[in-house]
């Protein structure tokens, strides 16, 4: 049992909360859903070789994240927009698995 509550600490240790206005709750659920489904996309883009695709979403993650609330995720955006200009799969890759361990770690609370 002592084992499973040293997971449990770690889980939540490595939470990221991000707390906003209940208000933006249908959007930022709607956006967040979005970002979870371009991870494949990208995956799909790195192996295509797609250049392109990869700077357009990165732009695009780049310019909304932030307003959403969400700095780290635009940081994301704006490494894969930038190793997207210099055609860098390897770092596109490790960009990918920090968004996705980003979206899977971070917890928004809305009041």
């Amino acid at each position: 049992m002592v084992q499973a509550e040293g997971k449990e600490a770690a889980a939540e240790r490595s939470r990221i909360v991000v707390c906003l206005d209940k208000d933006l709750e249908p959007i930022v659920t709607r956006f967040l859903g979005r970002k979870r489904g371009e991870l494949p996309v990208l995956r799909d883009a790195v192996q295509a070789r797609d250049f392109e695709k990869i700077r357009r979403l990165g732009h695009d993650l780049k310019g909304a994240g932030e307003g959403f609330g969400f700095a780290d995720l635009s940081a994301i955006g704006a490494q894969l927009e930038r190793r997207a200009h210099a055609r860098d799969g390897k770092a596109i890759t490790e960009q990918i698995e920090a968004m996705e361990a980003y979206l899977a770690a971070v917890e928004v609370r809305f009041s």
